[in-house]
């Protein structure tokens, strides 16, 4: 393994965390929030100083060349120990410096002097706007500038490199999204916090605050805790490969594991530049339909980033339901049905037109089946509400009222669609509902959007070739001698194909089953328990019982929150980016 690239491309990802940081910080100088624009910076300067070290880590050349291959070399040098050694030491600094608190930034403001008709506010503003620019300055020069980007070259830089540095991307962005949180205050505990930080990157939802600790969150943290969501979603590695294209198909298909062929075979950069247009084009246009709805800016962006990522956190504990608007309400159920189709049919529409999308979404069996599944179990879930009824408009009761069928469906039409796309978003208690709703609410969970989408989910799919491959099974067993092909779209697929798919079904159940055998040795309820991993490995967010959607996941022991923890990045990455991090043999050089 070429570990030289694998380090080298670590650290720009840490470079490009840094640069996205300052956004929040932005945030929190528009609002005034000085601890939380402290909070940021701090971030931004560790990721950076870090990312910095690995980037200009030098190899050096062991043994003389062979005949059969290129020379050895080694990053085990003393320069590059110490440069190490000196980029954690200012991380190190970084952190534990004693000017964190709003209120040590308040009192620099009042030691400093006055300049004419400025103010030391003033003055104190346009450092902080100052220290922002050079630090934007320093990173994008940084990453545009890279003098040994040309070493990492496609011939250096296989699968196997491509799925080392996308594992680990998630993994160090899950401990870096987690520093704005601990410096800010807003979740003091080191576990809570990289959970918190994890759940949004992995678009997973899940949360561990209480509903005062997320009505009382500062709007800046807020809105990176929405942030990470929006990143996570079109993928940060993503966002790597169309800015250094080098290694870069290896890299697209381990982040992207859901595309088509045809983006397959397009050009890298083509095909991420592509569906990062939908993906940003997607965000405007509902950030601007928010905005009709009357929703500010700072709400439409928050709401707009959890929506299109699939991700689910709100700036408010009652989610989408504190608006009271089926205006706002209708326009997530919009984004969230099209955030959870293949994007492969948005990058059709720039590429072709609108006309040949469209055909191919409606030839499309995937789709056909999930828009089928979704506006059956709607019509299923508001019958059995409204035959249930709830409190039936009886005054007191706990329960909703669903004595009128246009309010169980749109509860129903609502919280379908959040929980088949992985959204999360909710805008009644559905944990209160008869048990076959709540039942069919965890399936939908377990099969999830299509693939290629940001939504998660074992992928519509992923089922109907399972269900193929099993009947193709019956039918070989009564005619032993028929050659009888797996077809999706009219197309045979590969056996090998076929397999995987099976294996892939095989290895979710396997790490299923364990994962709640684990929180039931915790003293986890099982239908907590299950829930609960249903929620984290499929990137659900929400699940029932104790973990139900007006719950959170903060009374759990960390050891249950880690282990959550690594389910939410197994179920991002589908296994595989994460899994081989664990196997020796993929190390071997």
């Amino acid at each position: 393994m070429n570990l030289h690239a694998v380090y080298h491309l670590l650290g720009q990802v840490l470079l490009l965390l840094a640069l996205f940081l300052l956004v929040p910080a932005c945030v929190a100088l528009f609002y005034t929030e000085h601890g939380a624009w402290s909070a940021c910076l701090r971030s931004s300067a560790i990721s950076g100083a870090m990312g910095m070290g690995l980037v200009h880590l030098m190899t050096r050349q062991i043994g003389d060349q062979s005949e059969y291959g290129p020379k050895k070399r080694s990053l085990g040098t003393r320069r590059n120990l110490l440069l190490l050694a000196f980029s954690l030491g200012c991380a190190v600094v970084i952190g534990f410096l004693p000017w964190g608190s709003a209120d040590d930034i308040l009192d620099l403001a009042g030691s400093l002097p006055t300049f004419g008709s400025a103010s030391s506010d003033q003055i104190l503003l346009g450092g902080q706007i100052g220290v922002i620019l050079l630090a934007l300055m320093a990173l994008v020069h940084q990453l545009r500038h890279d003098r040994k980007r040309a070493e990492l070259n496609q011939k250096e830089f296989y699968r196997r490199e491509g799925l080392a540095v996308v594992g680990l991307s998630w993994l160090v962005a899950g401990i870096i999204g987690a520093m704005p949180f601990l410096f800010s205050g807003a979740i003091p505990q080191v576990v809570d916090a990289f959970f918190e930080s994890v759940s949004g990157f992995t678009t997973t939802g899940s949360t561990i605050l209480s509903a005062d600790g997320i009505d009382g969150m500062s709007k800046s943290i807020a809105f990176w805790r929405s942030f990470t969501h929006w990143l996570g979603g079109i993928g940060i590695v993503l966002v790597f490969v169309v800015l250094f294209p080098a290694g870069g198909r290896s890299l697209f298909r381990s982040e992207v594991p859901g595309v088509s062929r045809e983006a397959v075979h397009q050009r890298v950069r083509d095909s991420g530049v592509g569906l990062m247009r939908i993906y940003v084009g997607l965000t405007i246009v509902q950030v601007a339909l928010y905005m009709l709805a009357d929703l500010p800016l700072y709400e439409a962006l928050v709401h707009a980033f959890g929506t299109l990522a699939t991700g689910g956190f709100s700036s408010h504990s009652e989610s989408i339901a504190y608006f009271n608007s089926p205006l706002v309400e209708g326009i997530t159920i919009a984004f969230m049905f099209a955030a959870g189709i293949n994007f492969a049919i948005y990058d059709t529409v720039l590429r072709s037109g609108p006309k040949r999308g469209w055909r191919m979404a409606i030839q499309s069996s995937e789709v056909r089946v999930y828009a089928g599944v979704m506006g059956g179990a709607t019509l299923v879930i508001a019958a059995v509400l409204w035959f249930w009824g709830g409190s039936n408009g009886v005054a007191g009761s706990e329960l909703p009222d669903y004595s009128r069928v246009t309010s169980a469906l749109r509860d129903s039409s609502f919280v379908v669609s959040s929980i088949q796309t992985s959204t999360g978003y909710g805008t009644a208690d559905f944990d209160q509902w008869p048990h076959f709703a709540r039942m069919l609410l965890m399936g939908l969970a377990f099969i999830g959007a299509c693939a290629g989408s940001t939504g998660g989910g074992l992928k519509v799919v992923r089922f109907m070739i399972l269900a193929k491959a099993s009947l193709r099974s019956f039918q070989q067993f009564a005619r032993p001698r028929a050659k009888l092909l797996v077809r999706m779209n009219g197309e045979p697929l590969g056996e090998d194909m076929v397999s995987g798919i099976v294996g892939y079904f095989g290895m979710w159940f396997l790490i299923f089953g364990s994962a709640t055998l684990c929180l039931t040795a915790m003293d986890i309820d099982p239908l907590t328990s299950m829930t609960g991993v249903l929620a984290t490995l499929n990137n659900i967010g929400p699940g029932l019982d104790m973990l139900g959607p007006t719950q959170s996941f903060g009374w759990m022991p960390d050891l249950g929150k880690l282990l959550c923890c690594v389910l939410m990045l197994i179920g991002r990455l589908e296994f595989y980016a994460i899994v081989v991090l664990f196997l020796p043999r993929f190390w071997r050089i």
